[in-house]
């Protein structure tokens, strides 16, 4: 059943998806989930949705599209460049950029460079024991000149994006973008398994693949505008606590099954829904994780705030926001059973 998951996180995560320009993702998702859904489309400002009939009933699953990334943002006359981050709120967690490797997504392809700091011979003893600023740190793509630059054909504005495959580590699977493609890759999953369940025994479903999550839901806000269903489950990552250096605090840890959000920094989840999820899986004997999470939202808020009902599944998660962030498959595949089983339990 759940054979192609890891070439489906591959093929996804590969595909670049930076804040505001998802499209190479969102015709993937199109491509996968054509041939299960009758009506598959797009909205004015890039979210997909696609809607399989059934019974009455009618749920929606949502996960976003787009993964952190950066913006261009300056380029000095001896063509090293400056780059501002593409999501909301706070500066990216500087201790995680130099000597990542990117990918700066020009108009006419993608242009490999690395972010960069002074090391130890130029920083000296005491500047190499020092996180560095924003200030400090740039992007080499290995040209000389603002000129060069300009003629390789990067511009103020271009993404950069994380470049790192998807490796298997022991147990576990490590890269970037899980966040939120792991979401759109159980998403793909449902959408093929339903399939398979005859329309009278299936509720109503509606796929969406969101944009511009990572800056403050703009893309579900739009959805949810029109949204007017039985229920939805938003499918994101939930951040695992189970490493060295972390408190514990939210008892999560990869291996030990989907986590069930009570509430994030921005909603409350709604309480008849997860109870509903929670008793299902103690029946079917699927390990569920409980969270509360101060530093942590979804596109769930958004459509909450139009008066939906409204639960988060995340998948636990290690490293967010990072190039390294890392899951375990068996946690992909008990958040597929889960919602799975929950869709054929409210067709009616």
């Amino acid at each position: 059943m759940f054979e192609n998951i890891l070439d489906l996180l591959k093929t996804l995560c590969a595909a670049p998806g930076p804040v505001g320009r998802e499209t190479l993702v969102q015709e993937k998702i199109k491509e996968l989930v054509k041939d299960y859904c009758r009506d598959v489309s797009e909205d004015k400002i890039g979210n997909l949705i696609a809607t399989m009939e059934g019974t009455s009933k009618h749920y929606a699953i949502v996960a976003h599209a787009d993964e952190v990334g950066f913006l261009v943002s300056n380029i000095d006359e001896n063509g090293f460049i400056r780059a501002k981050w593409n999501t909301q709120g706070y500066i990216p967690d500087l201790r995680l950029l130099p000597g990542q490797w990117v990918l700066v997504m020009t108009e006419g392809g993608f242009i490999p460079g690395v972010f960069c700091v002074k090391t130890a011979h130029i920083a000296g003893t005491e500047g190499k024991k020092k996180i560095p600023k924003w200030e400090d740190v740039f992007l080499d793509v290995g040209l000389g000149s603002a000129e060069e630059v300009a003629e390789a054909g990067i511009q103020i504005g271009d993404p950069v994006i994380y470049a790192a495959p998807i490796e298997k580590i022991g147990h576990n699977l490590c890269g970037k973008s899980f966040d939120d493609r792991v979401g759109l890759v159980i998403m793909v999953k449902l959408a093929e398994m339903m399939s398979k369940i005859p329309e009278k025994d299936r509720p109503t479903l509606t796929f969406v693949s969101t944009v511009m999550e990572e800056l403050g839901a703009n893309g579900a806000a739009a959805i949810a505008r029109n949204l007017d269903v039985d229920g939805v489950l938003v499918v994101d990552i939930g951040l695992a606590y189970d490493y060295p250096g972390t408190s514990g605090e939210a008892g999560v840890s990869l291996g030990k099954g989907p986590v069930i959000v009570i509430k994030d920094n921005q909603i409350h989840y709604s309480h008849k829904q997860n109870q509903e999820l929670f008793a299902l899986a103690r029946n079917l004997g699927i390990p569920v994780q409980r969270a509360v999470y101060h530093n942590y939202a979804t596109d769930g808020s958004q459509i909450a705030s139009q008066g939906q009902v409204v639960s988060a599944i995340g998948i636990p998660c290690r490293y967010s926001h990072s190039s390294f962030e890392t899951i375990n498959i068996e946690d992909v595949e008990k958040t597929i059973q889960l919602i799975f089983q929950f869709l054929l339990s409210n067709a009616k």
